[in-house]
């Protein structure tokens, strides 16, 4: 999930919200479908339209306290809703950025909304994003037809939902603030006032075919405070006027003008949790009919209409809000729906019809790329174009081409068609925008790296197998991916986390041939197992451990998962209480694989957080939190000293404004700070593979986005020369000794490393056992088996840990049945 700058926002837990939300979602979608609610309450839209040697790690998990993202019992996300500073604050120094020398990596992707190309110059195509449907973005433009992207200076934080090409080459394109217009192919832009004020987010931008001086535009609700939905301009779009349905606020998402009748328009609506209207007018908005008749009452994102021929789609993932794609010939007094059973999906996100044959229809799916028929939509071809795992935002014909289409996608930007969608070939090069929440390397082959990326609803693993230079995406199922880790042994694995509508969260090994395989733990149908960090034994191939915390049906506490057969069954070994998380694991390499430290934090808006032990190879757990602060600490990581298996880091935020470093020379039982306190957030902590003395850490909330200790972590000092765009530098690894690699929302970096000499080891003795206190036993979960049926050990007690003193959890929400 995306960072969020906490100090912009009162509140600062998602889980909490996501709970109570959970807990009321059945009750709003049952008014919504009754008219009692006519739209949701969000203010952006989700969608509209990631010989052998122990390598320490620095990572595992991206901090994911973000309220606003809300999550269905399927794990569909609603929105994103942000600020500006939603995806962390650009790292942009002010004042000499130190040492380093970062270059990007890719991959190539981005948020895609929307792309097309001139109606003057077919080497003039722009590509507009917004990261998850909300703020923060940027506009692409490619002078070579598609081949490379550069962006657009003047937009660069500026999301853009909607393109659009005047007859002249004019254009017009739909923002996070107001509808932008340039007269040089996309070069320069000024703003166009709307006269709303603030809540000037516009959605779409139509431009009437038979007089293009006359532009519509279709302005979001603002969380239901901008009544103003829909506007028209009368002359190129320097004044404007409300023509807004008699309708309580819900987003105008789309628009359409009759080819032949400027007074003739239509226009459909969507809220962010539900609701959909389409509305009519013959008198350019003087007066609107609603025709919402017969459509299903969910949001609508897309309208067509050839001045006979009405099309409009629509749908939601979030809470299973289908629409499809529907066809009227009466402008709206009755409707047909066009799709059929065929469609796995009925979330239509743009339509696109074939200028040279009215009954060539394609359509963007949010999880299904582009449905296509030839013959008005007797029949349909499903994911053509091997478009099927894509998340479709936006589809349309170069124009007066009826071969060549540009298909936009959530993540991975842009895909193109040379033979009218038979196939589509990624054309994201230059298009650095890719949220990626995790990076690793190949500890028997650093030129091999993994990045896992996300989505709203989507997501997945690129892999490379030199250095990041290019990059393949692999077949895991299409879902969000909150981390990947090489194994000792050189297998790549990578978590899931949903949406389990596409396949199920959890654990994923890719094997020999390349294919993926669902390890679990798999708690049942629904999104249950909200995990985010994991850790592999040195020593034991088959003891695998992975943390993060439950979800829905089956709670919120934060978890341990256990497997000591390889991942062929689980049991949940550990539960911190609800509105909990684990956020990172190292297992201490004394040789015995019995003494392990986690890192935990509160969800439940207290910003707590600690550490725990195992001394018994991760049967049981209890807190160890000796000497780590207990006002204020969230997010921590974990990283090990490569000189003694006894010394482990933790970093974490200090306060909304702060982040520190706390040391345990004695596996974890007592904690001292370093000495360091740093004026941004932190995010993660790396401890150099040889020198004891090098650590690295990321900066969240702004300043540089990496500093480097070469004191042990009682100094830091800025190491980011190449980095001044990164945004969110959320995960940290090596790629042997000599190489740093950064995974951020804006791709992939590295930088190489001196070679340093190693640190002497300390004198070592046998290792021991730590006495392990007493856990107060709790019920325990049945361990989890996998699809294969392999059989599962006999259950053990699940320890429950004695936490320091901090304030009641908030009590779980009750699931809806």
């Amino acid at each position: 999930m995306k960072h969020i700058s906490d100090s912009q926002f009162a509140f600062s837990n998602r889980r909490l919200l996501i709970g109570l939300f959970f807990a009321l979602f059945t009750i709003s979608l049952a008014l919504v479908g009754s008219g009692a609610i006519s739209k949701g309450t969000g203010g952006t839209k989700e969608s509209m339209s990631s010989p052998q040697t122990a390598q320490p790690h620095s990572k595992d998990v991206a901090f994911r306290d973000d309220p606003r993202r809300y999550v269905d019992e399927k794990g569909n996300r609603a929105i994103e809703i942000k600020t500006g500073a939603a995806l962390g604050t650009k790292h942009h120094g002010e004042r000499p950025l130190g040492q380093g020398a970062w270059a990007s990596l890719g991959p190539p992707g981005g948020d895609v909304f929307d792309v097309a190309a001139s109606t003057v110059d077919a080497n003039i195509v722009l590509a507009g994003l917004a990261p998850g449907g909300s703020f923060g973005g940027a506009l692409y433009r490619s002078s070579d037809g598609g081949n490379t992207w550069s962006k657009v200076p003047a937009l660069d934080g500026i999301s853009v939902f909607d393109i659009e090409f005047a007859p002249d080459g004019t254009t017009f394109i739909g923002t996070q603030n107001s509808v932008r217009k340039s007269t040089d192919s996309g070069l320069s832009w000024s703003t166009l006032n709307l006269g709303i004020g603030a809540n000037d987010q516009v959605f779409d931008v139509a431009i009437d075919p038979s007089d293009p001086s006359i532009l519509w535009a279709g302005i979001a609700d603002a969380s239901g405070s901008q009544p103003v939905n829909a506007m028209r301009s009368t002359d190129g779009g320097a004044t404007w006027a409300d023509r807004t349905p008699p309708h309580a606020p819900m987003s105008g998402r789309a628009i359409a003008v009759d080819p032949d009748d400027s007074n003739t328009v239509i226009a459909v609506f969507g809220g962010d949790f539900g609701g959909g209207e389409a509305w009519v007018t013959t008198d350019g908005g003087d007066s609107w009919t609603d025709r919402s008749a017969g459509l299903p009452g969910n949001p609508l994102n897309a309208v067509v209409y050839d001045g006979t021929r009405l099309l409009v789609g629509g749908g939601l993932l979030f809470g299973s809000q289908f629409v499809g794609l529907y066809e009227s010939t009466d402008l709206g007094v009755t409707w047909n729906p066009l799709h059929d059973g065929t469609w796995p999906i009925l979330v239509v996100e743009d339509i696109a019809v074939d200028p040279s044959d009215a009954a060539k229809i394609f359509v963007a799916i949010d999880g299904g790329g582009v449905n296509r028929t030839t013959d008005g939509g007797a029949t349909w071809q499903i994911g053509i174009g091997g478009s099927q795992a894509l998340a479709g935002r936006s589809v349309r014909f170069q124009p007066g081409n009826s071969q060549e289409l540009f298909l936009g996608t959530s993540s991975l930007a842009v895909f193109h068609s040379t033979n009218g969608g038979d196939t589509f070939v990624q054309f994201s090069e230059g298009i650095s925008e890719l949220d990626l929440f995790s990076i690793d390397a190949n500890p028997l082959n650093p030129e091999e790296l993994a990045v896992a990326f996300q989505g709203a609803n989507d997501g997945g693993v690129l892999s490379s197998t030199d250095g990041g230079a290019a990059w393949k995406l692999e077949s895991a199922p299409p879902t969000r991916y909150s981390a990947v880790r090489f194994a000792p042994d050189g297998t790549l694995y990578a978590i899931s986390s949903g949406p389990s509508s596409v396949a199920p969260e959890g654990l994923y090994r890719r094997e020999n041939n390349g294919s993926w395989t669902s390890l679990g733990p798999d708690q049942g149908p629904l999104y249950e197992s909200d995990l985010n960090t994991m850790r592999f034994s040195l020593n034991n191939p088959d003891l695998i451990l992975l943390g993060g915390s439950d979800f829905g049906v089956a709670g919120f506490e934060g978890t341990i998962w256990r497997s000591t057969d390889a991942g062929g069954s689980w049991t949940k070994v550990y539960e911190l209480g609800d509105f909990h998380r684990i956020t990172d694991f190292e297992i201490v390499q004394d040789g015995t694989d019995q003494n392990m430290v986690a890192a935990w934090n509160s969800e439940s808006g207290d910003n707590i957080g600690g550490a725990l032990r195992s001394t018994d190879n991760g049967a049981s757990w209890f807190d160890s939190s000796s000497g780590l602060p207990t006002a204020f600490f969230r997010g921590p990581r974990l990283c090990v000293s490569p000189s003694d298996p006894q010394t482990l880091l933790i970093s974490a935020w200090l306060s909304f404004q702060s982040g520190g470093l706390f040391r345990t020379t004695d596996g974890g039982v007592n904690w001292t700070t370093t000495g360091w306190t740093g004026n941004q957030t932190v995010g993660d902590v790396a401890c150099h593979p040889v020198d004891d003395q090098t650590l690295f850490v990321t900066q969240l909330s702004g300043g540089d986005a990496v500093l480097r200790s070469q004191d042990g972590g009682a100094t830091f000092a800025p190491f980011a020369n190449g980095l001044e765009n990164a945004v969110a530098p959320r995960e940290l690894a090596f790629a042997d000794n000599s190489r740093l690699l950064l995974a951020s929302a804006k791709g992939s970096y590295g930088t190489d490393l001196a070679t340093a000499s190693p640190t002497p080891p300390p004198p070592t003795a046998t290792p021991t056992a730590t006495a392990t206190p007493s856990p107060t036993p709790t019920a325990t979960m049945t361990p989890t088996p996998t699809p294969s049926g392999t059989p599962t050990p006999s259950p053990t007690p699940t320890p429950r840990a004695t936490p320091r003193p901090r304030p009641t959890p908030h009590p779980r929400p009750t699931p809806p049945q």
